[in-house]
């Protein structure tokens, strides 16, 4: 009898939905969630020098490939300018293809004249030797100038260590030194924040980890200064889970087309089930 009020117990509790376990969205209800950039990047000179121009301020917004400061680079600037002369220019190659045509030449009609019994056997050697010579010397040019080329890149790679770019979109939030200062590899220049995407971090106990995918779709909204709903997907979620407070971290990755909605907000998430 007492077996049967008990299962009668359970069964009455799973229809009221005391025994249910709870879905993802639930277990989700009042997660901490907070809102910020997709990275962050602390940007140096790879290369020592004084700065020639720091070309942001900070809340500055920048593309990719976009020049931020550049060292003072003349002596530098003028080695790769001549690098690039020699590099395109073809004088050796014409002048010793013209000196090697004409030993060529001499060395036929002084062949011409041997076979007629004319000149000896000696100058026919002496003019041919200056002919193979002279060929060699249009395969020297030749490999001078791709040297050059060679050259020219090596040096437009150093002239391009002087200058910093930016490595994604963003945004200028920090500015640490300004033209005419000392810059090196070990002392930011300036801090450039990725908005677009920005990045979601959801701290979920631990019960909801096996609910909880890659690629998985999500609703974030804002708390402030919008509270806007958007959509984010999620990109990470923590192979471990957090012992003393059970919780576990799922980063999810949320568009913010023209970087509108700034970073550093908090948020409340919901999972699709």
């Amino acid at each position: 009898m007492r077996k049967q009020v008990m299962i009668f117990v359970a069964a009455l509790g799973l229809l009221t939905g005391e025994g249910r376990a709870a879905s993802l969205a639930e277990l989700a209800s009042g997660a901490s969630c907070l809102i910020g950039p997709n990275h962050s990047y602390k940007l140096a000179m790879p290369a020592p020098g004084a700065l020639a121009v720091v070309n942001v301020e900070r809340s500055d917004k920048v593309a990719k490939g976009d020049i931020i400061a550049q060292l003072e680079s003349g002596v530098e600037q003028s080695q790769v300018e001549a690098a690039r002369v020699r590099a395109s220019t073809d004088v050796q190659i014409r002048f010793k293809t013209a000196v090697a045509d004409s030993a060529a030449a001499k060395a036929e009609r002084l062949g011409r004249l041997r076979a007629a019994a004319i000149t000896n056997q000696q100058t026919l050697e002496d003019a041919e030797a200056a002919a193979n010579a002279a060929k060699a010397e249009v395969e020297q040019a030749m490999l001078d100038k791709k040297m050059a080329g060679f050259d020219l890149k090596r040096l437009e790679a150093t002239l391009e260590r002087r200058t910093l770019r930016a490595p994604a979109n963003g945004v200028i939030t920090a500015v640490d030194l300004h033209t005419g200062e000392f810059a090196d590899p070990a002392n930011p220049i300036v801090t450039l924040t990725e908005i677009d995407p920005l990045r979601v971090d959801v701290y979920l106990p631990a019960a909801a980890y096996p609910l909880v995918a890659v690629g998985a779709h999500a609703r974030i909204t804002p708390k402030e200064p919008s509270n806007e709903r958007r959509e984010a997907e999620v990109i990470t979620k923590d192979p471990q889970i957090d012992a003393s407070s059970g919780l576990f971290l799922v980063q999810l990755r949320l568009p913010n087309p023209g970087g509108i909605l700034p970073a550093g907000v908090r948020c409340e998430v919901e999972f699709e089930n």
